[in-house]
């Protein structure tokens, strides 16, 4: 997305990407009740409201850092769901680009009372239905701000994520021939199909997205992650990488589908990426070539993997 910014926008920009922060998280925080919890600025026109979101401190785990705005902005203790939506936007003002992303999340909460404690940032808080939500999107959206238009869109995009709920289940045989051909629209490699083990995404009985898992003599991998071009941007990818990272932490479904016998001395699972920012919100890692397993670093050394980067998954533990 692109979206040309205004001077105060832009110097806020600056401002944050002096500070090593190129990105925030957004919440979509929802009651008891149904309604979200949304906030204003000073800045803001009267009647203004949007989602609360922050940037994630430098070195800050991105649940720590959406944990932390949460109750700056709202006072709210909230307990994250899954996420929903991941946006890059190109910032432009005069002759200059900048570019920002945004990862959104689904969080609920138990509190009634919003009580935020950043009374420098935050002006008024409320509860808001989804209709109502609708509605900010368009006074957003009209209000000519490069920034607020942004953040309709955000809003926009995650209660579409919100309202088509997906299924996950794993692939069987019959499956096989379509995989193929996503994979080669995609210009991913569509060569060992029945030797991966798939899982595949659909909304309202319709493929959205499919996401491969190898097993190597060596490690587990996790491969060709692919969201149909309707579902892209609104955070499917994430939530398939979500779903076969709980997945393969089973050990009964470990067992069933190591199906070729291979022992896999090594279980933490690794994938190869030429986006790793993309995945580093689902808790993977970059990892050093000299720590990628043997098979992962042979790749490496072949076109088109020459330049990708190599991750592993880490999940993210509360401190007790």
């Amino acid at each position: 997305m692109t979206q040309a910014f205004d001077e105060a926008g832009w110097n806020l920009v600056q401002k944050s990407l002096s500070q090593n922060r190129t990105h925030d998280v957004t919440l979509m925080i929802e009651g008891i009740d149904g309604r979200f919890a949304v906030m204003s600025k000073h800045s803001y026109p009267p009647g203004i409201f949007r989602s609360p979101s922050g940037g994630v401190k430098p070195g800050e785990d991105f649940v720590t850092g959406a944990l932390r705005e949460a109750k700056e902005e709202t006072g709210l203790n909230i307990e994250l769901k899954r996420f929903v939506y991941h946006a890059t936007l190109d910032i432009g003002y005069r002759d200059d680009v900048a570019t920002w992303e945004s990862y959104v999340f689904h969080a609920t909460t138990e509190d009634l009372d919003l009580k935020p404690t950043d009374f420098k940032e935050v002006r008024d808080t409320r509860w808001a239905t989804r209709a109502q939500l609708e509605a900010l999107v368009l006074k957003l959206r009209e209000t000519g701000n490069g920034g607020l238009i942004y953040r309709g869109h955000l809003t926009a995009a995650s209660l579409w994520s919100l309202n088509n709920e997906f299924q996950v289940r794993q692939a069987v045989s019959k499956d096989f021939p379509g995989i193929e051909l996503s994979l080669q629209a995609n210009k991913l490699d569509f060569s060992n199909v029945e030797g991966v083990v798939w899982w595949i995404a659909e909304i309202n009985g319709l493929t959205a997205g499919i996401i491969g898992l190898v097993i190597h003599p060596d490690c587990v991998e996790l491969t060709n992650l692919v969201a149909e071009p309707l579902y892209r941007g609104r955070g499917l990818g994430h939530a398939l990488v979500e779903y076969a990272c709980d997945q393969w932490h089973h050990v009964e479904l470990r067992k069933k589908i190591n199906l070729n016998g291979k022992i896999v001395p090594n279980d933490k699972l690794w994938m190869l990426s030429p986006i790793p920012g993309y995945f580093l919100p689902v808790n993977f890692v970059e990892a050093p070539k000299a720590q990628l397993p043997a098979s992962l670093r042979q790749k490496l050394t072949t076109a088109p993997f020459a330049r990708w980067t190599g991750m592993r998954y880490q999940p993210y533990q509360l401190k007790k």
